[in-house]
């Protein structure tokens, strides 16, 4: 289990928070009785962790409580430290990936499935927000290489998208922005057919980001950005190495981060690494969905879920 690497004051709250999923892949939400803090609103289940008590106890506690199901298996998704202005949490959040029984409200609370696409139709409390942003985000990000011509292109995006790459960032090697705006409506319509979102990467002329799903913001390009540099509307990604940038890209409202390099890798044969250890260290409790980059592929998933990962990114492991 991860180490948020935080040590809860006494006016902080940390709640146990679970995303439970039907065999349809909706999920389970329950709406806050009117009595209590952020009354009526719609929430995803789960309670206060108690003292001497783990998140993996604590959640598979409540919704036995709550609900009537049985956790079989949770695993990490986000912690998410938050202050309202009557008091602080802290949300310890699990996916729940296995469990036994049938969800009711067992305390007269309603409950609801509801596809992961229609959950900004309700209205949550604002510390749920980046759980609504983790489960929209997918499990694998593909950053483009390199390419022969227009087909060749083509060809490796459905490729990517073959091998589970859920979302693409566009990284051309070409600085020349009359021909990268060529390809932008080749980039659109063969993720279009693919059904994966796409984002550019900041090194592209900010005169044609519009024409993508978002911006991916490198690092280099991080300490000169003020304020998030596209709408609430769009995707937006930051490059991180250290928790200084992490930091930086949550003021901006990264809706989520690379944090790189996890192993070695051949582009970088000399840059220093993280390592799972730090990887776990500098990206729990950030409140921001981070994925893991450098030297890895679709296999190392279930270890980068339990560093406190969203997911895993990379080059070379989808760009074939």
């Amino acid at each position: 289990m991860p180490n948020t690497g935080r040590d809860a004051s006494a006016t902080e709250v940390r709640v146990a928070v679970g995303v439970v999923r039907d065999n349809a892949g909706r999920v389970l939400i329950a709406r806050r009785p009117p009595h209590k803090h952020q009354g009526d609103l719609w929430e995803f289940p789960g309670g206060k962790i108690e003292a001497g008590e783990s998140c993996e106890i604590a959640l598979e506690r409540e919704l036995l409580e709550e609900l009537g199901i049985q956790v079989v298996r949770s695993v990490p998704l986000i912690g998410i430290p938050f202050s309202y202005a009557d008091k602080k949490v802290f949300l310890d959040v699990r996916e729940v990936v296995a469990f036994t029984g049938e969800p009711i409200g067992k305390e007269g609370q309603p409950v609801q499935w509801v596809p992961v696409v229609e959950l900004g139709q309700y209205a949550f409390p604002a510390a749920n927000a980046p759980i609504i942003k983790a489960l929209l985000l997918p499990d694998f990000i593909c950053v483009t290489g390199g390419f022969a011509d227009q087909f060749d292109l083509v060809s490796r995006i459905k490729g990517a998208a073959s091998r589970g790459a859920g979302m693409l960032v566009f990284r051309p090697a070409s600085k020349h922005a009359d021909e990268i705006e060529n390809l932008l409506p080749i980039m659109r319509e063969a993720c279009r057919r693919e059904g994966v979102p796409w984002l550019v990467h900041s090194s592209i002329d900010s005169r044609l980001w519009s024409a993508a799903d978002g911006v991916h913001l490198s690092a280099a390009h991080l300490d000169a950005c003020v304020r998030r540099p596209v709408g609430e509307d769009v995707w937006f990604g930051v490059s991180c190495h250290n928790p200084k940038e992490i930091e930086l890209a949550r003021s901006l409202g990264a809706d989520y981060i690379f944090l790189s390099p996890v192993n070695h890798t051949d582009s970088h044969p000399g840059a220093a690494v993280l390592g799972w250890g730090g990887f776990e260290k500098f990206a729990a409790g950030q409140g921001v969905p981070a994925y893991a980059l450098g030297g890895l592929d679709a296999g190392d998933l279930f270890e980068a879920r339990w560093a406190g990962a969203r997911g895993v990114a990379g080059i070379s492991a989808f760009w074939k």
